[in-house]
């Protein structure tokens, strides 16, 4: 997902480059770089609750409002690790940048961020969770360029103010090959193992995406594709989730599949999970979205977290 996209779209300026930020690693408040900052989830005590880091692209910064320069990850502060710390009374260090890749995770900070996200694991991290890989395949990218083409070009005019400054000729990305996964899986691998290096004793979550569509599912005007693009979609989403799967087993970690539980709640249905193509993000989680991965991390982590 690119910033062009997104003003000509006139929805927000680079959501993948944004997010409404609790706590804003490698930024300070006069744009100064600087290490991560810890917002406590709950008041603290005589007994310091124990330290949750949360790493991942927009699916977990949960990006709802156009960026600014203090909020240049885009997170919100009721993403979904900031209710799972809620809920947990853990202390929340929360490292998700919209736009970041698994490789600005673990090797790489993003270019406006001095550290990365990994940085904020420390010997004392007693959780982690990790959601990305969304952004290594482009998977939000190839959506809004299909669907921007589409609503320009006349195959849906229902959409009104998230379309209104779409126009055709958008790049859409090739499909991901068998080698882009393989990399995203192995990317994840290096994530949870250099975490268990920092954080020998920390519990580690891998969280997958949920999905706007599934396979058979009736169109709707939220989401503009044409079959064969809502297919492509399904199924590059579907390859996504089991290298996230894969990864988790090879790494013996947890894994919470918000692509399976969030198979009721897409973008076409009653309640979605997901906004369709309309303001202020498109395709990123709702209230509900983020509540209800939320639940799925507390309800795996079945107990309090020492």
């Amino acid at each position: 997902m690119s910033r062009r996209l997104f003003r000509r779209m006139g929805i927000a300026a680079g959501a993948l480059l944004a997010a409404a930020a609790v706590v804003v690693p490698g930024v300070s408040g006069d744009g100064t770089s600087h290490g991560p900052t810890v917002k406590p989830a709950v008041r603290a005590s005589a007994e310091t609750p124990p330290a949750y880091v949360a790493l991942g692209s927009s699916y977990a910064a949960g990006p709802d409002a156009v960026p600014t320069r203090l909020n240049v990850c885009f997170r919100s502060p009721d993403n979904y690790p900031n209710r799972v710390a809620k809920a947990m009374r853990l202390r929340l260090v929360d490292a998700t940048c919209s736009g970041a890749t698994t490789e600005n995770i673990v090797d790489k900070p993003q270019r406006f961020l001095a550290h990365k996200q990994i940085d904020a694991v420390t010997r004392n991290t007693a959780l982690v969770t990790v959601t990305s890989g969304g952004n290594d395949i482009d998977y939000i990218g190839r959506l809004l360029a299909m669907s921007c083409n589409n609503v320009a070009s006349g195959v849906d005019k229902a959409l009104g103010p998230a379309a209104r400054s779409c126009h055709t000729g958008h790049r859409i990305a090739a499909e991901p090959t068998d080698a882009d996964y393989a990399r995203v899986q192995r990317l994840l691998i290096q994530t949870v193992l250099e975490i268990k290096l920092r954080a020998p004793h920390a519990r580690v979550v891998l969280v997958d995406y949920p999905p706007l569509t599934v396979a058979g599912e009736a169109p709707c005007d939220l989401l503009p594709l044409t079959p064969e693009q809502t297919a492509q979609t399904v199924r590059i989403f579907d390859r996504l989730a089991d290298a996230t799967a894969l990864a988790a087993h090879e790494t013996g970690v947890d894994l919470v599949q918000a692509s399976v539980a969030g198979a009721d709640y897409t973008v076409c249905s009653a309640q979605p999970w997901l906004r369709g193509f309309a303001p202020p993000i498109p395709y990123h989680p709702t209230t509900r979205g983020k509540a209800g991965v939320a639940g799925l991390v507390v309800e795996s982590l079945g107990g309090p977290v020492a």
